[in-house]
């Protein structure tokens, strides 16, 4: 396993990589150990045998348990990598599918606020229009009325220009 995915573990998943190893070395403790008195009774027997031909042969099986250890040690290793990467894989697509849910419900909510902001806009610009074409009638009915009131005011001032100009 690799310095960088070491790192992208969460703490419970290194804790759980550590106590797996620590049971694993001192399960290989116990056979070093084992293989180690072997050994030793294998020195005996070997001085007891009285041929190198005859302790070879036997030492030769403690040497067979040693390499199997280690092969299943590394075996282990492997396999404890292969799981760890999987985990990896799994979180990081749990993750992903998170996070392309929450934009996708931020995506709606924000195209919801933007068609609800709209409609609100549309209503107080048709709401302005009619106020201010109301507004425009009166203004409008005023001048008129206005205009009709003071029609002969308009008259007058003709009169009063002809008669300035004569002058």
């Amino acid at each position: 396993m690799t310095d960088y995915e070491l790192r992208k573990l969460k703490r419970e998943d290194l804790l759980e990589l550590l106590i797996a190893q620590s049971r694993e070395n001192e399960a290989l403790r116990a056979k070093l150990d084992q293989a180690s008195k072997e050994l030793s009774s294998r020195r005996i027997a070997l001085e007891q045998a009285g041929s190198i031909a005859e302790a070879a042969l036997q030492l030769n099986g403690v040497f067979e348990a040693a390499q199997n250890a280690a092969a299943q040690y590394l075996e282990n290793i492997q396999r404890l990598s292969g799981e760890q990467e999987r985990i990896c894989v799994r979180m990081d697509a749990e993750a992903r599918a998170k996070a392309d849910k929450l934009l996708t419900e931020t995506e709606t909510a924000c195209r919801r606020m933007e068609s609800e902001t709209r409609e609100k806009c549309d209503a107080m610009v048709a709401q302005a229009k009619q106020e201010s074409q109301a507004y425009w009638r009166v203004v409008s009915e005023q001048m008129e009325a206005f205009y009709k009131a003071h029609a002969g005011l308009k008259e007058l001032l003709a009169i009063s220009e002809q008669r300035n100009a004569g002058t």
